[in-house]
């Protein structure tokens, strides 16, 4: 298999994004991820938006799309909003291109962080964050769109979530 490069993202990937997203989720506990969650994908017109306003990338081989990351810029900061590997490719360093690239994205934005939400508990979540210079953020030191978000997803069922941040300067 040729090795992977990091591009924006197209309308005809969407498809192969949302059967990424799937795959990775199947590997989810269902403690950790509800089933009812485990299946879905982000809406088309999500993807879309990203892709339009350059914020959805591919890793991508010969044999097409291997993993995605959608951003969305909140404030000063570039969230990391949805990040997946294929299964068969992860520990192969998409993950960690994929966030340089958005790295890259919001520095060239003038942004002064990147943000996300993840598993405290998974070693393929926070823990593998904190070794790409993210921090665990607390909840007095989260920006109001932070604590929305984990509100959200403790709404949705998902437990055991922090967020996290890497400044940027």
């Amino acid at each position: 298999m040729d090795a992977a490069r990091i591009r924006p993202a197209a309308p005809a990937d969407f498809a192969r994004l949302a059967e990424i997203e799937r795959s990775a989720a199947a590997h989810f506990d269902p403690r950790d991820l509800p089933p009812a969650l485990a299946g879905d994908a982000l809406p088309v017109e999500e993807l879309a938006a990203a892709c339009a306003a350059g914020l959805l990338w591919v890793a991508a081989d010969a044999d097409g799309a291997q993993g995605f990351l959608l951003a969305r810029r909140h404030e000063d900061s570039l969230h990391l909003q949805e990040m997946d590997v294929c299964p068969r490719r992860q520990g192969q360093g998409l993950g960690s291109a994929l966030i340089a690239r958005a790295e890259a994205a919001a520095r060239g934005l003038g942004l002064s962080r990147l943000t996300l939400t993840t598993f405290e508990h998974l070693a393929w979540n926070a823990p593998y964050y904190q070794g790409r210079g993210f921090q665990t953020l607390a909840a007095a030191d989260c920006p109001p769109f932070l604590l929305a978000l984990l509100r959200a997803e403790a709404e949705h069922g998902l437990k055991r979530r922090v967020a996290m941040q890497k400044p940027l300067r």
